[in-house]
């Protein structure tokens, strides 16, 4: 019995060593698992932040497309059709409440339309502007808007079967449209959207014969711009 007693006081005695030589090797006070979750809470902090798209501010880019101009009188109900490119300069400012996005935007472009149609009716147009508000909603770096405003555009026709000579008017129209946007970097934004520009119809003199000529336009384009 007595040797029993003996063996379990020593084996007492080792553990007791044991758990202070273990304890020994951190400083007062500290045990394992309160170091351990220390280490973890530094690693969690020190992790980047992902990063944050900033909508909000002025911006300003160049875009590029297709473009289809459209017109229609009284001598051709199916209207003549012309197709041709785009590119120009776009830019605005946006406005950010949560994800909810309210800008305005102006563009200026050139397309060429000089081509005659079947009947030799010539639409010829070399530029269009607008000024438009956008409404769209974000996402992180994308973004899906609508967009709606004013047109102008300066048209000249002609038509040897009315005679020579021809006739110029700067039309007034208003514009819609959608697209999608997003970032690639902190500054740039790339972009595709659609377009619609109608021009009510103007009275043109060619020949000594008038006519009111009714005037639509679609357009696709890509555009690039830099967020300020």
């Amino acid at each position: 019995m007595s040797r029993f007693r003996v063996f379990a006081f020593a084996v007492l005695g080792l553990l007791g060593f044991s758990s202070h030589s273990y304890a020994a090797d951190y400083p007062p006070g500290v045990e394992v698992d309160e170091s351990y979750d220390v280490y973890e809470e530094e690693l969690v902090d020190g992790l980047i932040d992902p990063p944050e798209y900033d909508w909000e501010g002025f911006y300003l880019g160049v875009q590029g497309g297709w473009a289809r101009l459209h017109g229609t009188n009284r001598f051709n109900n199916s209207g003549t059709q012309y197709n041709g490119g785009t590119v120009g300069l776009y830019g605005g400012y946006n406005h950010i409440y949560q994800n909810i996005l309210i800008g305005i935007e102006g563009e200026g472009a050139y397309w060429g339309f000089g081509e005659d149609s079947r009947d030799q009716m010539a639409l010829r147009s070399d530029y269009f502007a607008a000024l438009k508000v956008r409404a769209g909603l974000t996402y992180d770096w994308f973004m899906a808007y609508v967009t709606g405003g004013a047109a102008f555009s300066t048209f000249r026709v002609t038509n040897p079967n009315f005679g020579p000579g021809s006739d110029s008017r700067t039309m007034a129209g208003y514009v819609g449209g959608a697209g999608v946007e997003m970032f690639v970097t902190h500054n740039i934004i790339v972009r595709l959207d659609y377009e619609r520009i109608v021009f009510p119809g103007r009275s043109f003199v060619v020949g000594g014969t008038r006519f009111k000529e009714d005037i639509d336009s679609d357009a696709i384009r890509i555009g690039v711009s830099y967020k300020f």
